[in-house]
């Protein structure tokens, strides 16, 4: 099946699926099943399509795009002194913001990365300074060596694709959802691309929508 054949797929948008209970006809069900069967392959292709125009965008590019994003982050979360902010080690051509995140002890904030130390489970938490030990965790990614648990106060989280709702394409794990519902208290703010805006990504029950969207053209509030 096509992008574009998945598009038409949908009798009516699912994206409301979520707000309904399964016994007020909301995933899961039956007829529920095929439309997250849809959506699912639709968002796999546009995925696809989204990492492969990121990836075309180039090193120099994308360097760009990362400083401009950590200005915008500077001037929305103004003081910051206290604060545990986390992000992320880019991988697949992600925004690189560890430049501003070790920034973030001279200013009082505490940053942390996330670490997968359980497949289809929440994220844990270290914090993490230029020089801090690292090792190879999931996925190959570099975390923290060691260090206590900690839970952020603001979660950055990289978005493939985000529509206007504040809804955040990922990957396709689920660990940053499992994780933001585990973690209620926790500032969800996605970090993207603006090219990477689509129309909805026909968010689904596990689904958690961002508070904002920061792009390297600025900040995208989310209605509440």
């Amino acid at each position: 099946m096509t992008a574009d054949e998945d598009r038409l797929s949908f009798a009516s948008p699912p994206c409301f699926l979520h707000e309904l209970s399964a016994e007020e006809g909301g995933i899961p069900g039956a007829t529920d099943a095929v439309q997250a069967r849809d959506v699912a392959r639709w968002r796999k292709a546009e995925r696809e399509r989204l990492l492969s125009e990121r990836a075309a965008l180039g090193v120099a590019g994308r360097k760009a795009a990362a400083a401009a994003v950590a200005e915008h982050l500077e001037r929305f979360l103004g003081d910051v002194s206290g604060a545990t902010i986390s992000a992320w080690w880019p991988i697949q051509s992600e925004l690189d913001l560890r430049p501003w995140l070790s920034t973030l002890a001279a200013r009082g904030a505490t940053a942390a990365l996330p670490l997968v130390v359980e497949k289809a489970a929440p994220l844990r938490f270290r914090a993490w300074a230029p020089g801090v030990k690292m090792e190879r965790g999931f996925w190959n990614i570099p975390v923290p060596a060691s260090g206590d648990w900690i839970v952020p106060d603001i979660a950055l989280a990289p978005v493939v694709g985000h529509d206007a709702a504040g809804f955040r394409l990922g990957y396709g794990g689920g660990y940053f959802d499992r994780t933001l519902a585990a973690y209620p208290d926790v500032r969800p703010i996605g970090v993207g691309l603006s090219s990477a805006h689509i129309a909805t990504i026909f968010p689904q029950w596990h689904d958690v929508a961002m508070t904002a969207i920061v792009t390297e053209n600025g900040v995208i509030p989310v209605p509440a």
